[in-house]
Parts: C-alpha cells; sequence; structure tokens
C-alpha cells in the first residue's frame, strides 16, 4: 500500500470500479508518483465478498473492457485500488482504515433502497436494520447492518484525530444525494445520542451532491477468459462497461481532494441541474422502458431500443414530458437525449434487463414521480408515462402471482405483495403514500385514467400469462 493521498470507498461494486477508480487512474497518468491518490476499497455485507476476495488476492488490479457502440474495445488495467478491507467480518477494519491523516475522502455508492428514507426524506428509524444499527453505535459494540452504523463507525474515528476533517461524497443515482445523506445520517446520529459526533462534524464533514454516469453492466462470465486470450493474464474479478463516463460534483470539500478537473470531472456549485437531466432522461427512460421488455421477453436493454415500437414509446415519454418539465438546462437535452438512445443501444454492453429491473419501488419516487408530477402541474396528461406505468404494474402483478418468471430482487417487494392481496390491488397500488407521495389524491383524475389504462394493459398479457 502506498503512502499517498487516499480516498475510502464503501462497496466494491462494479460501477465504482468503472467509474471512480477509473477517474483517478485517469488522474495519476498525468501526476507524478508523489502527488498521486489512491483507493481504499471497503466490502460492507457478508454476502458480496466474492469480488472483493479474488479483488485482494490481486493487490486491487483488474482489467476494465470499455466498450463503443460499434464494438471497438479497450482492454485497461486500473491500479488505482491498492487496498481491499471486508468490514462485513470485522467492523474494527473501520477504525484503522480511517484513522490515518492521508486519507481526505470518503466515496459512497448505495441503491435507493440502503439510504432508507421515508416518503419526507427523513430517515427511517423504524426499519429493524437501521435500529439494530443505533443499538450498536450506542452500545459501541456489535457488527452493523447499514451504510449509516459504518459511516458512524468511521467519523467517530476521524473525530478522535488532530487533523480528521473529511469529504463524504456520495456517487449515486438518488437526487440531492449528499443533501439527503448528511440529513438522515444526522438524525441517525441524534437517536445513537451522539452530540459531541454532530457538533464536531459541522465543521469537518462536508455532503456534497454529485451525478455519476456509467453503464456497468454485470460481466459475463467468461470474460476473464478474454483477457487471459488478449492481454495473456489472469484476472478473476474483471469489469466492463461503456466508452461514455461522466461526473459532476459540488464544489464543497472539507479538505484536500484530487483534482480531477484535469481528467473531465467538473466540480460545480449548480450540480442539481445536471443530475435532474440525467436521472429523469437517463435513469427514467431505462426503468419504465425495462419492464416493458421484460414483458415482452427481451433480456438485454439493447433489444428494447431496437424495437421501434418501444423505442417510439421512449421518445414520446422524452420529448413530451421529460424534456418539456426540465426548466433549467446545462446542456442541450435534445443532444442529450440522442447520445443516450445511443448508448441505450450498445448491443456489445448488452446491459440485463434483470439488472436494471430491480429495486422499482424505491425508485419510481426518484426517478419518475417529478416528471408525472411537473406534467400534471402545468395541466398536461402524461399518457406515455401512464402507458409504461401501467406495464410496471403489470410486470410486478403478474411476477408476484407467478405468472410471469423473472428474477426480480427488490427489499420493498413486501410492499408490492402487500397491493395483491388487497380486495382492489390497482387501488392498493394507486393509494400508496410512499409511491405516489399524494399525487393521485391532489390529482384525482389522474389516477382514475391510470387504473383504466393498468386494466387494459393487464388485457392485453392475458394470453400470454394464462
Amino acid at each position: 500500500m502506498s503512502e499517498n493521498n487516499r480516498l475510502v470507498h464503501f462497496g466494491i461494486g462494479a460501477f465504482h470500479r468503472g467509474h471512480q477508480a477509473f477517474y483517478l487512474k485517469l488522474l495519476n497518468e498525468q501526476l507524478p508518483e508523489a502527488d498521486r491518490w489512491y483507493y481504499t476499497d471497503v466490502n460492507l455485507r457478508d454476502d458480496t465478498r466474492r469480488i472483493p476476495d479474488a479483488l485482494k488476492q490481486q493487490q486491487g488490479l483488474y482489467h476494465f473492457k470499455r466498450i463503443a457502440p460499434d464494438g471497438t474495445a479497450q482492454y485497461i488495467e486500473i491500479d488505482s485500488i491498492d487496498r481491499v478491507e471486508d468490514a462485513s467480518a470485522d467492523p474494527s477494519v473501520i477504525e484503522r482504515i480511517f484513522n490515518d491523516s492521508a486519507v481526505k475522502a470518503l466515496t459512497i455508492t448505495v441503491t435507493e433502497a440502503g439510504y432508507y428514507l421515508t416518503d419526507s426524506d427523513d430517515l427511517n428509524l423504524a426499519k429493524l436494520e437501521v435500529s439494530h444499527d443505533i443499538t450498536v453505535i450506542r452500545q459501541g459494540n456489535g457488527q452493523p447492518k447499514t451504510l449509516y452504523g459504518y459511516l458512524a463507525l468511521a467519523l467517530l474515528t476521524r473525530q478522535s484525530m488532530a487533523s480528521g476533517a473529511i469529504t463524504v461524497a456520495t456517487c449515486d443515482n438518488l437526487r440531492d444525494n449528499g443533501k439527503r445523506l448528511e440529513k438522515a445520517f444526522g438524525q441517525f446520529i441524534e437517536a445513537a445520542e451522539l452530540s459531541d459526533l454532530s457538533n464536531w462534524m459541522s465543521d469537518n464533514v462536508t455532503f456534497p451532491c454529485s451525478m455519476v454516469d456509467r453503464i456497468t453492466p454485470v460481466p459475463p462470465a467468461n470474460l476473464s477468459q478474454e483477457i487471459k486470450r488478449e492481454l495473456g493474464v489472469d484476472d478473476a474479478c474483471p469489469i466492463m462497461g461503456e466508452d461514455f463516463e461522466q461526473w459532476v460534483i459540488e464544489d464543497k470539500f472539507a479538505t484536500d481532494f484530487p483534482p480531477l478537473e484535469k481528467v473531465g470531472v467538473t466540480f460545480t456549485n449548480k450540480v442539481h441541474a445536471f443530475e435532474e437531466a440525467k436521472i429523469r432522461i437517463l435513469n427514467g427512460g431505462h426503468f419504465l422502458l425495462s419492464y416493458v421488455g421484460a414483458l415482452r421477453g427481451y433480456q438485454t436493454y439493447d433489444e428494447n431500443v431496437r424495437d421501434a415500437n418501444l423505442n417510439e414509446w421512449l421518445k414520446q415519454y422524452h420529448q413530451n414530458e421529460v424534456i418539456p418539465t426540465i426548466y433549467d438546462r446545462p446542456f442541450d437535452l435534445e443532444e442529450y437525449r440522442a447520445i443516450i438512445i445511443s448508448r441505450f443501444s450498445n448491443a456489445y454492453i448488452a446491459d440485463s434487463i434483470e439488472r436494471i429491473a430491480m429495486d422499482s419501488i424505491s425508485k419510481f419516487p426518484q426517478f419518475i414521480l417529478p416528471t408525472v408530477k411537473l406534467n400534471l402541474e402545468r395541466d398536461y396528461i402524461p399518457t406515455a408515462a401512464m402507458r409504461l406505468i401501467a406495464h410496471w404494474y403489470c410486470f410486478l402483478a403478474l411476477n408476484i402471482s407467478g405468472r410471469f418468471a423473472f428474477n426480480y430482487k427488490d427489499p420493498y417487494l413486501a410492499v408490492a405483495e402487500g397491493w395483491m392481496e388487497q380486495t382492489d390491488p390497482i387501488d392498493a397500488f394507486l393509494q400508496d403514500p410512499d409511491v405516489w407521495q399524494g399525487l393521485n389524491q391532489r390529482y384525482p383524475f389522474f389516477g382514475e385514467s391510470l387504473a383504466i389504462q393498468i386494466k387494459q394493459t393487464l388485457d392485453e398479457y392475458e394470453e400470454r400469462y394464462p
């Protein structure tokens, strides 16, 4: 492990290794050795140890297959991670990692569900995992289960240091991610009765918002063999991704941060504008079309885009309902949409619909609801969104009933199962406060119209999924 300035990352997924670690590798190529930055990557979950274990065996080295839409590929060795640890087996690792003045920032990538937020953006203290971690931190003993527990351990360590100031940078698709994490974590430490930590954080910790983008699908099983064939090296944990990357981060750092602007990262005080465009055009389109493709039997997202019918649905959704309701535009949105469609059509990436479709219940309020709300506020009925939302409901209903087989993963699946157990499942869905946040009460005609669309869509699939 080097003695250079360091970043720490919580979670060792393919996206992190194809995004933040990739950018750091590019930066290090431009810097003298003494000025370079390196990552310590930390696994937090016992069910995700396989890749961290393999990465540790390789001293953090792995290969990234970066693929253009025409199939042109680069094989890039990533060497910016030089320490890999597993806190899921031993939480004391956190203290050892963060008790180091060379560590300047923590980056985090979690799913929407990993924030455990209510519809008012408060921390859901009733969740068993959250209450467990509050007890662990309050008692100073035990194994955390959530981001909040591990973050508390990290910041308690920093608090004890003479120069412990640190940046906590979220790198995921949650809108206003830094602000929301700061608020929720503040509620966590209040519940854990850590007032001294709260006071220290106000002067020593920042939570910048960020927008990140790169499609990094689950790598195919034969990628290791391909790396061996092409490069003549063994790699048990390579990754693959598209040749597009973007990172926009709020210029709000507690201490030193790597000069990533040298390699194309945007530092700005207006992250929200970039974030809104990306989440609603890219993530929203990804989300809604994935369930239609799944019901039509497609396996990868590029199949959706090559279906002229679905491509037109997505175009209507983008051009009629999303772009007209994005009012703060950091770039040409129609040009951005065209780039996204090109990215979605990359058959060489072959991003699985199974990956995109997961965790839908926590994603919907982030990716789709703002577009629906803004259209209703301008007295425009979002018919394209309604058609696609109806397919999402049908996907869940048919999967839960056993009529449609799909490997769907969602920690909030019990919520959808609860809808289906009601006398009127569609009404239960439309009245769910966490999903709709009162929208159908404010605009009852929309809920009524959507209910009709859902029933019609269910009828369309009646023969295919009897």
